[in-house]
């Protein structure tokens, strides 16, 4: 399944190397890119993942959907 996400927080490639690391690891993402650019991030996964599961992800950093 392909999600795609806006994000908010995203300012730098940095960023988005936390959000991409954060991201696959999280159960059944197979692939995950983000563009900091237009804070965008596209998931690819073997089941649906919910925005509740991507914001936890994302807990600790202030970056959130």
């Amino acid at each position: 399944m392909k999600k795609e996400v806006l994000l908010d927080g995203v300012k730098c490639a940095g960023c988005a190397n936390t959000v991409q690391e954060r991201f696959s690891a999280i159960e059944g993402v197979e692939s995950v890119e983000v563009d900091f650019a237009t804070k965008k991030a596209v998931l690819e996964s073997q089941t649906e993942i919910d925005t509740e599961t991507l914001n936890a992800a994302l807990a600790l950093s202030l970056i959130h959907i």
